[in-house]
């Protein structure tokens, strides 16, 4: 034999000395990932149905699911906000903030075209639901004009192009919510969903067809969905920050497996000054 053989062979009675361990069924398998793109808006019930027959792939610990292409009668507001706004969804892990996060994040720089709390089942218990999900307000904005001027001459971003520069002040108002309300407190109080055009991301503790059930997705219309069972890629699994989808700006994307090279990934990524607040 050679060396590597006889290495092997020595270590059969170490292995053979280890107790069985009983197998855990949330732990086994891998992700559930669904999408669809339909010519026409279809409801929340057909991203439902393919959510629930991948249950066995969740666990209970991260379900979310994303949208994109609305229509403007299902958000109550014209076909040009709809094309034009930034749909920033907040989720208020602590409602206290709301306030204090409206005044300082979102009126200071914004132009709201309209605000809204998300509608919401009455008791969550009532899907098996043991965390309750966030209250999430959506806001239709757009960055003011003498806001962005500023931020445009401050950042020297004049060669960008406006709508590219209000696309990066929208993303680092983001990072800094989160900043301030996620990534630097022990206790996480809101984070941003998801900040693009004409995009929805929810995501909660439990099953994505949950997030259905919960935030009354079933007649609410859109182009494509996105939807994702199991844990989150990251972080805690007793709150939805680092569930599935992610939100960059106007992309939402999950992935199938663990991610195994976080550190590698997150300095690199620190090099080219990103970094994540989940």
């Amino acid at each position: 034999m050679d060396n590597a053989e006889v290495i092997l062979s020595s270590r059969t009675e170490l292995c053979q000395q280890m107790p069985v361990l009983a197998a855990n069924t949330e732990e086994e398998g891998g992700c559930g990932v669904t999408g669809f793109i339909c010519s026409i808006p279809v409801t929340g019930k057909n991203i439902f149905e393919p959510s629930l027959q991948m249950h066995n792939r969740g666990n209970g610990k991260g379900g979310g699911i994303g949208a994109v292409g609305f229509i403007p009668e299902a958000l109550g507001v014209s076909r040009q906000v709809l094309d034009e706004d930034y749909m920033v969804h907040i989720a208020l892990l602590d409602t206290g903030v709301a306030d204090e996060l409206e005044g300082t994040f979102i009126e200071p720089y914004f132009k709201i075209d309209k605000s809204e709390k998300l509608a919401t089942l009455d008791d969550h218990r009532s899907i098996g639901l043991d965390v309750r999900p966030p209250d999430v307000m959506r806001y239709f904005v757009r960055v003011k004009d003498e806001v962005l001027d500023k931020f445009i001459a401050s950042n020297r971003l004049a060669g960008l192009g406006r709508r590219d520069a209000e696309d990066e002040f929208v993303y680092q108002n983001s990072f800094k919510i989160n900043k301030r309300y996620y990534a630097s407190l022990g206790e996480k109080r809101a984070f941003v969903m998801s900040h693009g055009r004409n995009m929805m991301i929810l995501k909660i503790v439990g099953y994505a067809e949950n997030v259905v059930r919960y935030y009354k997705l079933d007649d609410f219309k859109a182009h494509a969905w996105l939807a994702h069972q199991r844990y989150p890629t990251r972080g805690r699994v007793w709150h939805p920050g680092g569930c599935h989808p992610f939100s960059a700006l106007n992309e939402a994307l999950v992935h199938n497996g663990d991610f195994a090279n976080y550190q590698s990934v997150l300095e690199y990524l620190k090099q080219r000054n990103y970094h994540p607040c989940f």
